[in-house]
């Protein structure tokens, strides 16, 4: 996570990232930048789209190298360049240059005609493609197609009831493994200890109970994701036509593809394994395992159902749930941490509650009903989006907005977004949208004309769209959202967490104003400080 440096001044991100580079990748680098300083000093002041003009933001008066000095402030400032550029041009598309795009950023007003499109006209699985540079990473197009889709709404959503009482025995066993006794107050750095706990408890739907708790799995499925973000990170920052022999020595491409490796060793044999049992059993539909293996399996035809296909689409299952569950755990921790007192005895009196209507018994209505905590989880979430940015596409053609005045048109081969985090703070939308206000979305699902189906975690709108919005939200949010919910329910019930004194909450519905360990940023993305202390202490029985 050395990448993810803070964002204070320029000289020091700067220097943090490239101090966490490889011998070889600095020497490269420093003979890469002159040749992308040159490059980028060739582009014009507003970059047209098919002759329409749009603002830029990052772009300032100085004579030397406008659009590369944006591009570069894009990398340390990026979430503060798109707050700005909402603010002025909140009704009005705007773009963003940023490392190797030139990202369109839409109004919300186009989001409901563009929603239904089909991929064939613009594409959620490019974008996320090119943006982690997948001819590097191996995150390619066959890895979020429509089979991936597919699955995720498909068999995981569908499963997610059968599924809880799993969950809970790969979270309470990874809570074993993980956590220390904290008998008495211990600090437990919280990234890393729930990062092994949420990999093992996805790893418990996604491959099985005996892979999912393999050290090998666990460690390729964590660490595939890290390297794509830290290898493609890098890459971004020289030109394309040096990024070849970057990644040839780059050692996250190493380790990308020693992980493929481990991976089909690990999952090849189980694949096959299947495939005879499938074959010698009548009744194997009723008997086969109801897990992320056999779907995809299940729904692979021809050349994408071969074996090598099927497991590096499970690396990307992993690639996509792991790591954003995790930074949003750590943040809801960091939240309930900071402000135990006012929000962790209420929460775990519902958890209690719930728990008791069905004897104990672990149920998927247990988690539905768990409001408060889905409240206090989608307030962290408006507070500490994963992104800035949301409904990020690629234009497979040129497509006119209907509606736009004049017309505009997206132009084949470029990318749109929408300013998702600014959305979530908007004083427009909410009301004091800097206070944390943990039970905010309970109240409006409680109060006199509200809705027990409206303002969830997982609910996606307009002025929510953390997980974009339409056909092609994130699939995966309900997954998520009940994994999440299991792992929070079972810390409530077992410990009290809190910061060291003198490390308090950020701006709340009740007491002072004070700041919570401050985030981390890289151009759009927004990251948990993985390095944070929280203080556990067991409850007594």
């Amino acid at each position: 996570m050395g990448l993810l440096v803070q964002s204070t001044s320029v000289a020091r991100e700067l220097w943090l990232f490239f101090a966490q580079t490889s011998i070889l990748e600095q020497v490269i680098l420093i003979f890469a930048l002159p040749s992308f300083w040159y490059l980028a000093s060739t582009a014009k002041s507003f970059i047209k789209h098919d002759g329409q003009n749009v603002p830029v933001m990052g772009k300032d008066a100085a004579i030397l190298l406008p659009i590369w000095r944006a591009r570069l402030r894009y990398i340390t400032h990026g979430v503060d360049m798109i707050h700005k550029g909402y603010r002025k041009y909140t009704d009005t598309i705007f773009q963003i240059p940023t490392v190797n795009q030139n990202l369109l950023v839409l109004p919300t007003k186009y989001v409901n005609e563009l929603k239904s499109l089909p991929e064939t006209t613009l594409s959620s699985s490019h974008a996320v493609a090119d943006y982690f540079l997948g001819s590097y990473t191996t995150l390619q197009i066959h890895l979020f197609g429509h089979i991936v889709w597919d699955v995720t709404r498909g068999q995981l959503t569908q499963n997610l009831g059968n599924h809880v009482e799993p969950l809970v025995d790969e979270s309470t066993y990874g809570f074993a493994q993980e956590m220390p006794a904290c008998e008495d107050w211990t600090p437990v750095t919280v990234h890393p200890t729930f990062l092994q706990i949420v990999g093992r408890t996805s790893a418990r739907i996604f491959v099985g109970k005996e892979l999912g708790r393999n050290a090998l799995w666990l460690e390729t499925s964590i660490d595939f994701a890290r390297c794509i973000f830290l290898g493609s990170g890098i890459l971004k920052v020289v030109p394309a036509f040096i990024r070849p022999v970057v990644a040839l020595f780059s050692p996250y491409m190493w380790r990308i593809r020693r992980h493929h490796g481990n991976a089909r060793k690990l999952l090849i044999p189980e694949i096959l394994r299947r495939r005879e049992q499938a074959a010698a059993t009548a009744d194997w539909k009723a008997k086969k395992p109801n897990d992320m293996i056999q779907w995809l399996q299940d729904l692979s035809e021809g050349a994408d159902a071969t074996p090598e296909r099927i497991v590096d689409r499970q690396l990307g299952m992993s690639f996509a749930a792991i790591h954003t569950t995790t930074n949003h755990l750590t943040n809801v921790i960091y939240d309930l941490a900071a402000r135990w007192d006012e929000y962790g005895p209420e929460l775990r009196a519902e958890v209690e509650e719930v728990l008791a209507e069905t004897d104990g018994q672990w149920k998927k209505t247990t988690l539905t009903k768990l409001s408060k905590m889905d409240s206090f989880m989608k307030e962290s979430q408006r507070l500490n989006p994963p992104s800035a940015l949301s409904f990020n596409r690629k234009m497979q053609t040129s497509y006119t907005i209907p509606s736009s005045s004049p017309p505009y048109t997206l132009a084949k081969d470029s990318y749109i977004a929408v300013a998702a985090g600014p959305i979530s703070s908007s004083e427009s939308v909410y009301e004091s949208p800097g206070m944390f206000d943990g039970f905010r979305f309970h109240r409006m699902r409680t109060a006199p004309g509200g809705s027990a189906q409206s303002h969830q975690f997982v609910t996606t709108g307009l002025e929510s769209m953390t997980f974009g919005h339409g056909k092609f939200a994130c699939p995966g949010r309900f997954f998520a959202s009940n994994e999440s919910k299991i792992i929070l329910a079972l810390l409530l019930l077992q410990y009290e967490v809190r910061f060291e004194d003198g490390e308090k909450g950020g701006p709340s519905s009740k007491g002072p104003e004070l700041s919570r360990p401050k985030n981390m940023i890289f151009a759009d993305a927004c990251f948990p400080d993985p390095d944070v202390k929280v203080l556990f202490k067991r409850q007594a029985a």
